[in-house]
């Protein structure tokens, strides 16, 4: 129950960026809300030390809980649509819905979003990234902390101390992965879609770190590693969101995330089958290698099939920037 409730947050996200952010602003945007996934990792061990040492493990379900309740209450009543919101003045609606490409523009509800999705071979290719990326983000979630206990001894007050970095280093690779796309945009003179690319490729480069843990004797260095594969797999995560909001129309995009996302932890819970197993068998140390190997394939695969629409080339110009700093010189 809990897995179905919360599935629901990204595709929401998602579609919510590409409502309220032009094209060139969007990976930034995804960025930021992006972070939340990492920050609730973050927050996670030491909240249930904290929770274990004071009451009991069930404490910490029932703050995030209700913390999840308090915020679904105030997205229902908050959130709006551009088009739809009063406190935002015409300058503002005008800059965001003229930024956008010709598919987020269209009225009515498109009866055949299911079936485009499934012709698209942009889907095939997120969703195949998906498959092979998520096992990295899942082990991290569920794995750091035993590794931390049983391969480098650290004992429980240490993990809360320590088990946390890698999802700090996370939060950075969220927001800076969303700057670098226009950045690459900008100076590399690629197309937005391109960069987008170009970010994923940039974000599986950097899972050669936790790659090379076997090779540390250091607990520090190691924990540094694995800050370098947090920090990796957001920024991967995040351009994988910003090609998905490109790819498709706005009855499609949260459905391309959920569908994206369901291919993703399939895969993630596949590997999770095999990860104990596997731990005992040959050690931590492979498995780390294995997980770079996949990153580094789902790059490959979405830079080879994943191709820009041709709306998406030329959103509509957009009158003066409402956010400069994020806008192309």
């Amino acid at each position: 129950l809990l897995g179905m409730t919360e599935a629901a947050g990204l595709p929401a996200g998602v579609k919510a960026t590409t409502e309220w952010f032009p094209a060139r602003e969007r990976s930034v945007a995804i960025g930021w809300f992006n972070i939340g996934s990492s920050l609730g990792a973050l927050l996670a061990p030491p909240l249930v030390v904290w929770a274990i040492l004071h009451s009991g493990w069930q404490l910490a379900f029932l703050i995030v809980g209700a913390a999840g309740i308090l915020w679904s209450v105030l997205w229902m009543l908050l959130y709006k649509h551009p088009r739809d919101q009063k406190r935002m003045t015409d300058a503002e609606r005008d800059y965001i819905l003229a930024g956008q490409e010709a598919h987020f523009k269209q009225e009515g509800k498109d009866p055949r979003a299911w079936k485009q999705i499934f012709q698209s071979r942009n889907f095939y290719a997120i969703a195949s990234a998906r498959i092979l990326s998520e096992p990295a983000w899942q082990t991290f979630n569920a794995w750091i902390p035993l590794y931390l206990m049983t391969e480098r001894g650290m004992n429980i007050k240490e993990v809360a101390m320590f088990a946390w970095l890698p999802f700090l280093a996370a939060d950075i690779g969220c927001v800076l992965g969303g700057y670098l796309s226009p950045w690459f945009h900008r100076y590399c003179k690629v197309s937005l879609f391109t960069s987008r690319k170009m970010v994923l490729v940039f974000g599986a480069s950097c899972m050669i770190g936790p790659a090379c843990i076997g090779l540390v004797e250091s607990t520090y260095t190691a924990i540094l590693l694995l800050c370098i594969g947090g920090f990796a797999h957001q920024t991967l995560s995040g351009a994988l969101y910003s090609i998905t909001s490109d790819s498709f129309g706005k009855d499609q995009v949260a459905t391309a995330t959920g569908m994206g996302g369901m291919c993703g932890y399939l895969g993630a819970a596949a590997f999770t089958l095999v990860f104990g197993v596997l731990v005992t068998q040959i050690g931590y140390n492979p498995l780390f290698v294995v997980l770079a190997v996949f990153d580094i394939v789902a790059a490959v695969l979405v830079w080879c099939v994943a191709r820009e629409l041709v709306s998406d080339a030329r959103p509509s110009a957009a009158p003066e920037a409402c956010l400069p700093a994020l806008e192309p010189r």
